[in-house]
């Protein structure tokens, strides 16, 4: 990254800030002595969350219970604390960050997308077997947290060259590297150097648009950086514009990083659509209504169809 553009970034006073609450449960995480109670005694401190937290540990997408979850640390030892952590984060930081973003950038837009990535995140991340499911979830919100630095650090000129990408995020990338000699991928991946997040986060970060950028050593991170990269094409299916361009898309991307088949994509992203209302309902946004999402659903079975026929 050129150093003027670094120093430009750093000077920025409104950079993304990484949230107190899930940072102090990540510590925890990685304290052999904490336990489930010592946990929930912290996340306790914030009633918004435990709200949240109570609702998915009941949910079906984190296979919900027999019996009610009705305590903070029933719902850390039924979910984990590495499950936990990540929602921590991924709440904290959406609803510190959301309103970031300025002149004609569109955050709604924004955070629609990353929220259905990390949401196909983890789901690709059980099909291929990853044992780091709740990092690649993370690693699938923050892909284009680099989008948010870029739009506090350059202001309106970025919003009005976000705007010119038509929610298209490869012609975003172009542009941005035009303008400034780096993307948000780069951008990203040293914020969450400097938040001191995992290696692996970072990585998956750096190749979300390009896996070769990432820099993986073994078979996980390669792994992770792939199911990250897969996510953002799926999650275009239902935000970008061009339906039928980005379901073709994820259809080939799914096959080449992945080796995924094209009717595994359709069962994947079946998987997907029962998971939207549970994030929908715990980030508090619209991620489109029944029978749009089904449309997708719809187009895809077709495409899908029509590509292995041909």
């Amino acid at each position: 990254m050129d150093p003027q553009i670094l120093q430009r970034i750093k000077n920025c006073k409104t950079l993304p800030a990484i949230p107190a609450l899930p940072l102090q449960v990540l510590q925890m995480c990685r304290d052999e002595k904490a336990d489930a109670k010592k946990v929930g005694d912290v996340i306790s401190k914030d009633p918004s969350f435990v709200a949240k937290l109570l609702n998915v540990a009941n949910s079906s997408f984190y296979g919900g219970s027999r019996h009610k979850v009705a305590t903070v640390t029933q719902a850390v030892t039924l979910m984990g604390m590495n499950s936990i952590a990540t929602l921590a984060f991924c709440f904290s930081l959406y609803r510190d960050l959301r309103k970031k973003g300025g002149g004609a950038f569109d955050h709604t837009h924004f955070w629609h997308r990353c929220i259905l990535a990390s949401l196909s995140s983890k789901i690709l991340a059980k099909r291929v077997r990853v044992v780091n499911e709740e990092e690649i979830f993370l690693a699938g919100l923050l892909q284009d947290i680099g989008i948010l630095v870029m739009s506090e650090a350059f202001g309106n000129e970025y919003g009005l060259l976000y705007k010119k990408s038509a929610q298209n995020h490869a012609e975003l990338a172009a542009l941005e590297q035009g303008r400034w000699k780096t993307d948000h991928c780069e951008i990203g991946a040293w914020l969450s150097e400097t938040w001191e997040l995992p290696d692996v986060l970072r990585e998956a970060i750096r190749g979300s648009h390009e896996p070769a950028l990432a820099k993986t050593e073994d078979e996980v991170g390669r792994l992770t950086v792939l199911c990250v990269a897969l996510s953002a094409r799926i999650a275009d299916m239902w935000c970008f514009p061009h339906t039928e361009i980005a379901v073709k898309e994820a259809i080939v991307k799914a096959q080449e990083f992945l080796q995924l088949e094209p009717g595994g994509l359709v069962e994947v992203s079946k998987q997907i659509a029962e998971g939207i209302p549970d994030m929908s309902n715990f980030f508090q946004m619209s991620l489109g209504r029944p029978e749009e999402i089904q449309n997708v659903l719809d187009l895809l079975e077709q495409t899908a169809t029509a590509t292995v026929q041909g």
